[in-house]
């Protein structure tokens, strides 16, 4: 069969035949335009491939710096854990010191107070009131309406109550004693409140004395004003020979 025969006229022949002849319209393309144009679809799509995969490789680097990062901070917060646990121990250390420091020195003040007493105020028949007796008699003035409950259990906590006779005077006094450590205002505050309720009950006057190792000079002046008598315990302190 003899191929057809295009005669070509007008362009719009020439358009009418390659719409039938798809083939010369790709080598009418390789005439027409130049290599690197033929080129630029592949090279176009070889680069969206290498933006793709560099995209890809930054995308990755960004999981693993978010990993990295994570791992960090959670570290960071197991480390914070660790040393607020660290800062609870050595705070429930350092308490259980202060109050072995505190039982100490209480004990060595309860061995030694009278002599103390006896020597540098003059106080004769100084007794330690226990406890025991102590609260006997509070009870009593409780039952009377003379003091609370509260105040009752207040005094209770005195460390010590002192009793005995004024050597100048034959009198008899009370002495309402804390005993810390480091002396603080909470110390000043109990030992003037619970004096307060003493002089109630007994109608005397009561010296209030806080005993201790260590007070800040504000403090010290503070207690000079309120009328408490204070004492230092220093590490060569000698009452009547007995080292404190």
């Amino acid at each position: 069969m003899k191929e057809k025969e295009y005669i070509i006229k007008e362009f719009e022949d020439l358009l009418n035949l390659l719409r039938e002849k798809p083939e010369y319209l790709e080598k009418l393309r390789v005439l027409i335009l130049t290599k690197e144009l033929l080129e630029l679809p592949i090279k176009f799509e070889e680069f969206r491939d290498e933006v793709n995969r560099r995209f890809d490789e930054i995308d990755k680097r960004f999981d693993e710096s978010d990993r990295r990062l994570e791992a960090l901070e959670k570290g960071q917060e197991e480390i914070k854990e660790r040393q607020e646990r660290m800062e609870e121990i050595l705070r429930r250390h350092e308490i259980s010191i202060q109050e072995l420091k505190g039982w100490q020195l209480e004990h060595k003040v309860r061995v030694n107070i009278c002599a103390y007493l006896g020597s540098y105020i003059g106080i004769r028949k100084c007794k330690i009131k226990e406890k025991s007796e102590l609260f006997d008699e509070l009870d009593e003035y409780v039952e009377k309406g003379i003091i609370s409950q509260e105040e009752e259990n207040d005094v209770g906590e005195l460390d010590l109550i002192i009793s005995g006779i004024l050597k100048g005077t034959k009198e008899e006094i009370y002495i309402a004693i804390e005993v810390s450590y480091k002396i603080g205002d909470h110390d000043i505050e109990r030992v003037i409140r619970r004096k307060e309720i003493l002089e109630r009950v007994y109608k005397k006057e009561v010296i209030p004395i806080i005993i201790g190792k260590e007070i800040s000079k504000k403090l010290k002046a503070k207690l000079e004003k309120l009328n408490v008598k204070i004492v230092l315990i220093k590490d060569w302190l000698l009452f009547n020979g007995a080292k404190f």
